[in-house]
């Protein structure tokens, strides 16, 4: 069984921004099916790159969706938090007393989570999309 850390949301946003900055003016339907996405969830998609401020949209005609902002300035971590929230490995890491501290009084666990959790972010933030472009 296959299980990934990247939600597909993430996925599906990182792959639309790539498509949209190696084609300018293109639309969510045109996204879907170079990617064969599932149109409805990349509209979804597509609105909260929007809303993030990551692209563009314009309606009609000539329509379409561009990138809003220098793609050297938008690193993976970025896309995830603004599709997803922010990336930690367990939520455990971000409570004051995590299960096991509450019922031991300490917990060697969540010191890892932390750990991991920063160099996973420092490798994503590492990454920008200009990068994965052609």
């Amino acid at each position: 069984m296959l299980r990934t850390l990247l939600k597909r949301e993430e996925s599906y946003a990182i792959h639309a921004l790539i498509n949209i900055i190696e084609n300018p003016g293109t639309n969510a339907a045109e996204i879907a099916e170079r990617l064969k996405f599932p149109p409805a969830f990349v509209a979804k998609v597509l609105r909260k790159l929007v809303k993030a401020k990551y692209i563009q949209s314009k309606m009609g005609r000539s329509g379409g969706v561009s990138i809003a902002i220098d793609p050297e300035k938008i690193n993976l971590l970025d896309v995830m938090e603004a599709v997803s929230g922010v990336v930690v490995l367990d939520d455990c890491q971000v409570k004051t007393l995590c299960a096991t501290q509450q019922r031991k009084g300490r917990c060697k666990l969540k010191m890892t989570w932390l750990n991991a959790s920063f160099e996973v972010r420092a490798i994503l933030a590492k990454v920008t999309l200009a990068q994965l472009t052609e």
